[in-house]
Formats: C-alpha cells, structure tokens, sequence
C-alpha cells in the first residue's frame, strides 16, 4: 500500500481472501470515510490469481464512498486473467474502471492478514455492496445473505462495519 497526491496505491499479491480485508478495510476504506479529499485508489491486479467474494465486495464498496465522498473512483490496473474472468462473471467490468500499463506507485508497504477470521457482519456487509453493484451478483450471493442474516438476528450480533 502506497499515497501520494494521485490517491491510493494496492498491489494484491496471490490469493487475496477476507483475512486480508480487516486490516484493508481500516487502513483504506476508513481513510476514503473520513477524508473527502482521496481522489482516486488504484487496485493492481496484475499479480493476483484469486479474490474471494469478501474482497471483491471490498472493492466494490471503496468505489462506491470515493463516487459519493471526492467524487473519485477505484481504478482496477491491469487485472490478471483469472481475476477479468472472476469480475466478469460478477457483472463488474462494466461497473468498475479497468485500466492498462500500471499505474507507478509511490514507494508501498505491505499489510499483513488479519488474525482474526472476519464476523458475519462484516461479510455480510461486503456481499451486500457486492449484490448492489450486479444482477449477477445479486443471485451468486443472495443465499449467503440470507444466511448470514439470520445467524446475526439469532446472535445479535454488536459488531457493524458499516
């Protein structure tokens, strides 16, 4: 991870899966929360062979605060072609801006996986910004919804990643 006046620079590396999210989700989505001035965050992909349903709903929910905070949007560089089928088969290719030839970052730093394993919470509200973005997605993950709302009704559940 990386900043500089253009915005935010990411590199997914391997297998990107909701471990990694946490620790996204405070160094980046909290940023674009509190800050209205992050003009842009650009996702390298090229490297990435795998994201999970909880990432890519990650993903879809910092573009959506950047749209609605700096008037800004996530940039996904270069995707792999695991990942163009991956977000192809979600709907998102037309959703998010794909860009070629990289995207030369400021110097990064890396951020490591969460120890925890993320709660229902959370994942719910990934899916939930991932299920808004397409029709697709709107049935690939309506069932895990469904499920993940119930175990919080049954739990009552305190946390909230909204």
């Amino acid at each position: 991870m990386g900043e500089d006046g253009r915005g935010i620079f990411l590199a997914a590396l391997g297998s990107i899966r909701a471990s990694l999210c946490y620790p996204l989700r405070e160094a980046v989505l909290s940023r674009i929360e509190e800050a209205a001035d992050v003009p842009a965050v650009f996702l390298d992909l090229s490297r990435c062979v795998y994201m999970d349903s909880t990432f890519i709903g990650l993903a879809v929910a910092m573009d959506r605060k950047l749209q609605r905070g700096s008037d800004g949007r996530l940039h996904v560089v270069d995707p792999s072609p695991e990942c163009v089928d991956l977000l192809r088969q979600l709907g998102l290719l037309e959703i998010l801006l794909v860009q070629t030839g990289g995207m030369n970052p400021p110097a990064m730093r890396g951020l490591d996986a969460a120890s925890e394993r993320p709660g229902a919470e959370f994942i719910l509200r990934a899916h939930e910004a991932l299920m808004e973005s397409s029709e697709e997605a709107r049935r690939k993950f309506g069932l895990l919804r469904d499920v993940l709302e119930r175990k919080l009704r049954a739990e009552g559940s305190p946390e909230d990643t909204r």
